[in-house]
């Protein structure tokens, strides 16, 4: 039997899967925090660098101090961080010294485990990342095969690639990233044999699959039946449907099967509670098992894609396009050689399909994005292209317009020049990476935080809490609607009026 250890992906993976990567604020994660260090979890991922974009984005939070918040509030658990090769933040090619500043920063805010992956498996770039990430002082560094089904993607193609991995040094060990759920039992009955005949020093200890075809759970137990130790999962309501399986399930089938795991059941049950307490008052979805869908394997779309895409499909007011973005994706990806459906590739994909789809003409428009991908940026495609589409992308003002030689990215102090002086390492790759607008409203709002802070006013609903629990502090509450004012004011001691 095997010694199984959990990782949680709930605020990370599970938001992005469910909750369109924006469910999850600094407020979650200070609730979740300490609930989740006492269930005995081997590491919880924490962020990618889409969730660090987010939490500025869209809720103008400061996303260094989000994982602080973590770290601080959950001290006895490794805090994981997923990076997906050649890009950080933005959706083109990041320079490596933007890379290396982002994980010195990642690992000075307490992250000590990396997942590397490379989406079109150039495992000499992801080595090349892992290699940063122990030059930052990571204590894990995990490499990521990424699974998927396509007519290139056979035994051989997966078995010659992560052999590639079995001389790092800066690689620990190897986990199989099944990004779209399509794994099945069978299948890793076959595959994993083929993986490991071809690694002499390194061992596949990892699985990270989700439950977009409602196998997950049956695959994870297969995983610990051969051997395989460290197994992601998440809490309800941030597990199944596109998302992980469900932690709380997880255990009592693998227990009941005779593998043992070293976690607090009941203390994963209140962290679970928890979550489903703020999905309620926020409105927030929960994730249901979901049916076997043998189309789902025509199109392969990570939980992510389809929760995001949805969204933003339904912000255009545009939300009937949905089935046909999703089928004009399958030949999108056929036409490109068919790269594996993972980010960034699965938002070019579907990015691409909606501009068809739209259009109501395949290729009217190539987005930039594509064909900066069909012109080597993101390496070789695995498979053929379609020679109409690769030379509209030749042909596009895209293309026209890349120099011959590219510049030198600017260095680090360069950066600082232009973007100011004072700027802390946190701020400038974020100003480095991200819209002018989005950061300064970010720090604005930071700030304005900090002076409330800084003056004893409560800035949110947990301050005000914490405030209204002083029994030292003199109360003051005053309430306003259009011109009628209503207030209490007093000592804790005497009578208010």
């Amino acid at each position: 039997m095997t010694d199984v250890r959990l990782i949680d992906v709930s605020l990370r993976d599970g938001n992005q899967s469910l909750w369109g990567a924006v469910g999850v604020r600094t407020s979650t994660v200070r609730r979740m925090a300490p609930l989740m260090n006492t269930v005995g979890y081997h590491a919880a991922e924490i962020a990618t660098s889409t969730l660090l974009a987010t939490a500025v984005r869209y809720h103008q939070e400061d996303p260094w101090a989000r994982i602080d918040a973590m770290r601080q509030a959950a001290p006895d658990t490794r805090l994981g961080f997923l990076t997906t090769g050649k890009r950080f933040i933005s959706f083109s090619r990041t320079p490596a010294n933007l890379f290396q500043l982002a994980f010195d920063l990642l690992r000075r805010h307490g992250v000590t485990r990396m997942w590397v992956i490379d989406p079109m498996h150039d495992m000499a770039s992801a080595m090349e990342t892992a290699r940063m990430a122990k030059r930052a002082g990571f204590e894990e560094v995990v490499g990521g095969l990424c699974y998927t089904v396509s007519p290139v993607h056979t035994d051989a193609y997966f078995a010659e690639k992560l052999a590639q991995f079995d001389g790092c040094e800066a690689i620990d060990s190897i986990y199989i990233k099944d990004p779209a759920g399509l794994l099945t039992p069978e299948r890793l009955r076959t595959l994993l044999p083929t993986l490991r005949s071809g690694l002499r020093h390194k061992a596949i200890q990892e699985l990270h699959t989700h439950c977009n075809t409602g196998l997950a759970p049956l695959t994870l137990l297969c995983a610990a039946d051969m051997g395989v130790n460290h197994l992601h999962c998440a809490l309800p309501p941030l597990a199944d449907g596109a998302s992980h399986a469900s932690g709380l399930q997880l255990v009592a089938n693998l227990r009941a099967r005779g593998h043992r795991v070293d976690v607090d059941l009941d203390a994963m049950q209140r962290a679970s509670d928890a979550l489903r307490r703020e999905a309620t008052l926020r409105g927030l979805p929960e994730g249901r098992p979901m049916a076997y869908d043998e189309s789902y394997y025509r199109h392969t779309l990570p939980g992510g894609v389809l929760s995001t895409t949805r969204r933003q499909l339904a912000e255009m007011g545009r939300a009937d396009l949905m089935p046909a973005v999703i089928e004009e994706a399958v030949q999108v990806r056929a036409d490109l050689g068919w790269p594996i459906v993972v980010t960034p590739f699965a938002q070019y994909i579907v990015t691409q399909a909606a501009l068809n789809v739209i259009a109501g003409e395949r290729y009217r428009q190539v987005s930039d994005e594509v064909v900066d991908m069909l012109l080597g940026d993101w390496g070789e495609m695995p498979g053929p292209v379609d020679g109409a589409l690769l030379d509209r992308a030749r042909q596009s003002p895209r293309a026209r317009a890349r120099p011959a030689d590219p510049a030198e990215p600017p260095s680090l102090d360069a950066l600082r020049a232009r973007l100011g002086s004072g700027l802390s390492d946190e701020d400038l790759l974020l100003r480095a990476l991200m819209p002018a607008g989005q950061v300064d409203a970010m720090v604005s709002e930071r700030g304005r935080a900090q002076r409330l802070q800084a003056t004893g006013q409560p800035a949110g609903l947990a301050d005000l809490a914490r405030a209204l629990g002083d029994r030292q502090r003199p109360l003051s509450i005053a309430i306003t609607q259009g011109s009628t004012t209503w207030a209490l004011s007093g000592s804790r001691q005497g009578k208010p009026h």
